[in-house]
């Protein structure tokens, strides 16, 4: 989330690989497999709510000199602290990310085709401070220094920080000033003394609050235009922006065909049609199970007390490989993939690469580190003249239970804990940071998937084949097109199928509905996709009409 107050700030984009296949059978045409959308974020957050208490996931992302690494987060109340772990928001962008499948089906003779879809696409210690310092707690957390201080004087809060050496970057001062109130707090982090930027791992904040919110308005010092912002919210029912409009997208304007690759582009011009650009969209509602058991499936991580016990490097480093510390890989196939960066800094902190083993990637000692100590040290002794190892196996499998194993296990818990998941997206721009989102729950509103799916029709007859056969491209809220060689633009027309506000009990509120600007004519149920300047999805032209009288409910 929040304020990673360090304009270097290091936006992560995950994605799947992008894969295409041509359908051989009687030529008809066949798109490509489309695939996750790719999408930028530059806050990512998991809130779990229950009973007065607000638990938060909060990735932290960063690139730039350690010294100067600060992060300031305004909290309703005192909070814990645990440390959290990459792999949460991996596995989350993976499993609710949206989906756009396109199925064929054909219509007439051609030539015994059967209908089939393509694959989708698919994106502490506390302290007397006495009453005249801020302080209310300071202590450290994996990699971490950090104190809370109360909100009361913004004079008294910078004073301390900078006299404890926490990095404040300018413009700090005029962005934290709607924070500044009697009884609130703000987390304060740094990196301890020898840390890297690469030692930054997610944080876990537990504090009692009614509702979860997002601090966006100091999060804007160091935003990016049309910067991503991704939230995970787990309770009881589906969640809702509570003081943010919601957006419905127009699937009119995505590019079904074209592996939906102008996804994100359709959700900020949806965004920005709204009053403020104060919008949210719902890319995921529904059960926690898909995340059930995927963090922590039974015998992930082995155990620590055999880990402990195996004082070779090299059997050490083959148990974590064999027992799921590469991205939850339980097999020895996980052998062709690397560990995950706060593993392998771990040992490699203490079983280093030789210095004058050239060549040898970091990745690559890991996998082979049995052999490279045992076989290839005996035929090539010179390459580890001066070459020391700490080895300390306890030691070693205790930083690995602190840092990857109860963080993954306390994670995958959760989605045991709460029924229900949602997944909430926008994008803004600094100019627009000027209110902070807040988030609840409505029972009332049905779920949403993450998978859309599309129609692709072939009309065969008597006088065409297959080949050249007409096509039509009907959309999941029943916008139809007739597919044709042209290429048409898809950067007009309204982004947004719907904008409504939702509250906490009760269906939504709909503010602007553009059904009429992508069909003006519902009379004749056709209109001229030109005439409309809607363009056309990568290879679409020529007509779009309704199918049925209400698009469906996304």
């Amino acid at each position: 989330m929040l304020a990673r107050i360090r304009t270097a700030a290091l936006i992560t984009a995950f994605a799947l690989t992008l894969v295409s296949r041509v359908s051989e059978a009687c030529g008809c045409f066949a798109p490509p497999d489309p695939t996750v959308p790719i999408v930028q974020a530059g806050e990512r957050i998991l809130f779990a709510v229950e009973n007065g208490v607000v638990t938060a996931h909060i990735q932290i992302q960063y690139a730039g000199d350690a010294k100067d690494f600060g992060w300031l987060l305004p909290l309703p109340s005192v909070p814990t602290l645990k440390l959290g772990t990459e792999e949460l928001f991996a596995q989350l962008i993976s499993t609710t990310q949206p989906r756009y499948f396109v199925r064929n089906t054909f219509t007439g003779n051609c030539g015994g085709i059967r209908n089939a879809t393509a694959a989708g696409f698919s994106g502490s210690e506390s302290q007397d401070a006495g009453s005249s310092s801020p302080l209310v707690t300071e202590s450290s957390i994996g990699p971490y220094d950090y104190a809370v201080l109360k909100a009361d004087s913004k004079e008294a809060m910078f004073k301390w920080l900078t006299d404890n050496h926490y990095f404040i970057p300018t413009g700090t001062d005029e962005t934290v000033g709607p924070y500044i109130n009697p009884g609130s707090y703000f987390l304060a982090l740094k990196l301890k003394s020898g840390r890297s930027a690469g030692d930054i791992q997610p944080v876990v904040l537990t504090y009692p609050s009614d509702l979860p919110m997002i601090p966006i308005i100091l999060t804007s010092l160091a935003a990016v235009p049309n910067m991503g912002i991704q939230v995970w919210m787990l309770g009881a029912s589906r969640a809702i922006p509570r003081n943010y409009n919601h957006v419905v997208i127009n699937d009119a304007q995505i590019d079904w065909l074209g592996q939906a690759r102008n996804y994100n582009e359709v959700v900020i011009r949806a965004i920005s049609e709204t009053p403020e650009k104060h919008a949210f969209i719902t890319e995921y509602a529904g059960t926690t199970a898909i995340m059930r058991d995927v963090l922590d499936p039974s015998g992930r991580f082995g155990s620590s007390g055999e880990l402990a016990a195996l004082t070779d490097p090299g059997q050490f480093v083959s148990y974590l490989f064999t027992h799921g510390f590469p991205n939850g890989i339980n097999q020895s196939g996980a052998f062709g993939r690397p560990l995950p960066p706060v593993v392998k800094n771990l040992v490699l902190a203490m079983v280093p690469v030789p210095e004058k083993l050239t060549g040898v990637s970091e990745d690559a000692w890991l996998q082979n580190l049995s052999n490279y100590l045992g076989a290839y040290r005996e035929t090539h002794p010179e390459q580890f003249v001066g070459w020391s190892s700490t080895f300390d196996a306890p030691a070693l499998a205790a930083q690995l239970d602190e840092k990857v194993v109860r963080p993954a296990r306390e994670a995958g818990e959760l989605f045991r804990r709460f029924p229900k998941m949602t997944r909430l997206y926008t994008a803004l721009s600094p100019q627009d940071m000027t209110r902070d989102p807040v988030f609840s729950f409505n029972p009332s509103l049905p779920d949403v998937s993450r998978d859309h799916t599309a129609e692709l029709r072939t009309d065969c007859n008597l006088f065409t084949g297959s080949q050249n056969a007409p096509r039509t491209l009907i959309t999941e809220q029943g916008w139809a097109f007739r597919v044709t060689s042209e290429p048409r633009d898809l950067t007009s027309g309204p982004g947004a199928l719907r904008i409504e506000t939702l509250s906490e009990e009760g269906d939504a509120k709909v503010l602007v509905d553009n059904s009429a600007m992508i069909d003006p004519t519902p009379a004749c149920g056709c209109a001229s996709v030109d005439a409309l300047g809607l363009g056309a999805l990568g290879l679409l032209a020529a007509t779009l009409r309704r199918r049925r009288s209400t698009p469906a409910a996304s």
